[in-house]
């Protein structure tokens, strides 16, 4: 045993002398470095974790997470947030604050952003909480000291903002995002009503015939929708953006419910036969609009299209 531990320490030795931080991005930030010590931070993620046991025992593939927080705060109350959210963190994390600009994420640590989306009342300004890449088994403990921590201070929320889970698996395997789609659909993770930048993706797909699907994923889905597909190529990298509205800050728990959901919806567009899958949209869906494009038509042709016939110009 010594030996092996000394063959690793010299291996160690030999290969630090290229080593690079990771880290040199902080630098000319304002931070605040994570105070929870390893074992506070153990005990707690495991404390929030137990009630979601069950969905964790259903999934079988391994998941990279994100979110974001979108809230409403008083300035005035800002210095005090910022102490507390250092004191969830683990050690060896930071909280990166950026008040002047909205900066590029680097997918390591956690952000506190001004932000110039939604619309604040009187006295408030827009404020996002932009977690790292992090292990979906962590999603409890932060979602709950997040949400705690906001609703402690005052914060407030409304329809013009909401929480974005960001999902993606951590092997290359191809998903059909049509398959992610029906499950999300199922699991009744879209249920919530549709707002300004959540504009029902299953009524934009699920209302054509699948001849249209390929154009609509390739020319219609933006981040306007309930699921962003903007970045799908990667590792089937979705943004979950149906969550949120007036009082999802006082609601972590269905907030929570919903994360588990998109991830089991995952779990089982990736172990069910593609047969299945079409079964269950031809009995759950009217599949009765298709995409006619202008350009291919004369003006009679399109005086007499039908009310399914959805024009593209």
């Amino acid at each position: 045993m010594n030996q092996s531990m000394q063959n690793q320490i010299e291996q160690a030795i030999e290969e630090s002398v290229n080593w690079k931080s990771k880290n040199t991005a902080s630098m000319d930030t304002k931070r605040l470095e994570g105070t929870l010590l390893p074992n506070h931070f153990k005990t707690d993620l495991l404390s929030q974790l137990q009630p979601y046991e069950q969905s964790i025992e259903h999934l079988s593939t391994g998941f990279s997470c994100g979110f974001e927080i979108e809230f409403f705060l008083n300035p005035n109350k800002l210095k005090t947030l910022e102490k507390d959210i250092a004191e969830i963190l683990p050690d060896y994390q930071m909280l990166l604050i950026f008040l002047d600009d909205v900066p590029k994420t680097n997918h390591r640590n956690f952000y506190l952003i001004k932000e110039v989306t939604g619309q604040p009342t009187k006295g408030m300004q827009s404020f996002e909480i932009v977690s790292p890449i992090i292990d979906y088994k962590s999603l409890p403990y932060f979602l709950n000291a997040f949400f705690t921590l906001l609703n402690k201070h005052g914060a407030t929320d409304n329809d013009s903002i909401g929480f974005h889970l960001h999902v993606s698996t951590q092997t290359a395997s191809k998903l059909s995002p049509i398959s992610l789609l029906f499950f999300l659909d199922q699991q009744g993770v879209l249920n919530a009503k549709e707002r300004q930048y959540t504009r029902d993706i299953i009524h934009q797909f699920f209302s054509y015939s699948a001849h249209d699907w390929r154009w609509i994923f390739e020319e219609v889905t933006r981040k306007c929708y309930n699921v962003n597909f903007l970045h799908y190529n990667q590792n089937n990298h979705i943004e979950l953006r149906s969550m949120g509205g007036a009082g999802y800050l006082k609601n972590s728990k269905e907030i929570l419910l919903n994360c588990f959901q998109c991830l089991l919806a995952y779990e089982n567009a990736l172990n069910t036969p593609a047969e299945k899958i079409a079964q269950g949209i031809l009995e759950n869906y009217a599949l009765d609009k298709q995409v006619i494009h202008t350009k291919g038509l004369s003006y009679q042709e399109l005086k007499n299209s039908g009310d399914n016939d959805i024009w593209f110009v």
